[in-house]
């Protein structure tokens, strides 16, 4: 059972986005955020990063002119930040990760790493890319395959909707009715 999106609150409006990309995250190491970095640094893509942490001083002495740090933002400041993105980037691992489905949820498509979470979150090239190697090369030729691949916003934003928390709940009543109908001393 995957775990609730509020797609209530992260939902598109009128806004165009532009041509840069985008994380939001913590800065770990874990996260990997030096291949979107240096990503960005290989092929000039304008890079907001979203987020603070530990990593943030030797993340920000590797980013070059192309890669603004925003530091924490409020929960408005995020949505409008998915909603101005040409993309949302994930380059870590996650069991889930709930940035991809935020950024879905406002109509954005997701570059991803394609493990974990991601390869249930994220359908290649209809909801965004997925990258397949843990290099800054692979994730440059995901950029540059985004911006060649036409999205439907609405279908993102469809898509997302599965992970909403009405849909939570109704999957968690279901688990809860199933389980209070088996007989006593069912093995599970």
């Amino acid at each position: 059972m995957y775990p609730p999106v509020n797609t209530d609150f992260y939902h598109p409006d009128n806004t165009t986005p532009g041509s840069h990309l985008l994380v939001v995250s913590a800065l770990v190491p874990y996260k990997r955020l030096e291949l979107a970095i240096e990503a960005a640094s290989m092929t000039g893509a304008r890079l907001r990063i979203v987020g603070d942490g530990p990593d943030r001083a030797r993340l920000e002495a590797s980013a070059g002119p192309t890669v603004e740090f925003l530091g924490r933002l409020s929960d408005d400041q995020v949505r409008e930040q998915y909603r101005e993105a040409a993309a949302v980037i994930l380059p870590g691992e996650e069991d889930f990760g709930i940035v991809p489905v935020e950024a879905q949820a406002c109509g954005r498509p997701v570059i991803a790493l394609g493990r974990g979470g991601a390869l249930e979150t994220v359908i290649d090239g209809e909801t965004g890319v997925l990258v397949q190697a843990t290099t800054s090369a692979a994730f440059a030729a995901a950029f540059d395959r985004i911006a060649s691949l036409r999205f439907d916003s609405g279908q993102i934003r469809r898509h997302a909707e599965q992970f909403s928390t009405g849909h939570y709940l109704q999957r968690m009543q279901t688990a809860v009715d199933e389980t209070m109908a088996a007989p006593a001393g069912t093995d599970w």
